[in-house]
Parts: structure tokens; C-alpha cells; sequence
């Protein structure tokens, strides 16, 4: 049985999603379901799985940055150190990295924060080989 879901928000961010998704010919319906669906399923992986994705995600940004061998080695040591001592720095460099290249920030990013084993496995996917299930 369907059921709803009433939230608050500013009349005028109501009025921008419904004429944003007027413009793009989207049910502001459908685009709320399927963000709460994506939410629950990301937040419903394994740590296995968000591991993976977090490698696939550091992997794609080596892409979107011309490759291994383009990736700079200073940066890489920075980003190890900081994956160690402060999360919170790792994930900022992170991000910036995104922007200072107008790259789009996956969402899995954010889960970053997660601590070192998730750096880690960022780090990796930015330095190391094409994951052999995806990309």
C-alpha cells in the first residue's frame, strides 16, 4: 500500500524543484521517490561494496585527470599522510581536486569521512589499475 510523506520547505525552493523539474520534463514525484530510493540503497551497502565504489570513484578521477602517470606524487603523499592524521583534510583536498578541475563530485565521496580504511581504498582507486568489474 502507498503511503506519503509530507516535508517542509521555503515556498520559494518548492516553486524552483517544481519548475526545474517542469523544465526537464520530470514528475517532481518520480525525482523525490527515486532520490529516496538511491539514498536508502546507498546507505544499505555493505562496506565491502562502499569500498569498492570508493576505489571505482578514485579510479574514475585518475581518468578525468589524464591518467596515472599524470597524477601528481607529492599529492599522493600528502593525501596518504592525511589519510592517517586528519579526515577531515583528506576529504577537503579531495573536493578540491573535483573543483579545481570542474569535475562533477561523485556522491560516494561523501562517505569518505568513513575513516581510513574508505581514504584508502580512494587512494588506491586514484593510483592503482582499471577495477576489473566496472568502469
Amino acid at each position: 500500500m502507498d503511503s506519503s510523506l509530507h516535508i517542509r520547505l521555503p515556498k520559494e525552493l518548492k516553486e524552483s524543484f517544481q519548475q526545474a523539474a517542469k523544465d526537464n520534463h520530470k514528475d517532481t514525484s518520480t525525482l523525490v521517490r527515486d532520490w529516496i530510493a538511491d539514498y536508502v540503497a546507498e546507505h544499505r551497502k555493505t562496506d565491502e561494496e562502499t569500498a569498492a565504489d570508493l576505489y571505482v570513484a578514485g579510479y574514475r578521477l585518475q581518468q578525468e585527470l589524464g591518467g596515472r602517470e599524470q597524477i601528481d606524487k607529492d599529492f599522493v603523499k600528502q593525501l596518504q599522510e592525511f589519510s592517517l592524521t586528519d579526515q577531515k583534510q583528506f576529504t577537503h583536498r579531495i573536493l578540491s581536486m573535483y573543483l579545481e578541475h570542474d569535475l562533477t563530485v561523485p556522491a560516494i565521496v561523501q562517505k569518505l569521512h568513513g575513516g581510513f580504511a574508505y581514504s584508502q581504498m580512494f587512494l588506491l582507486g586514484l593510483i592503482g589499475e582499471k577495477p576489473k568489474d566496472s568502469v
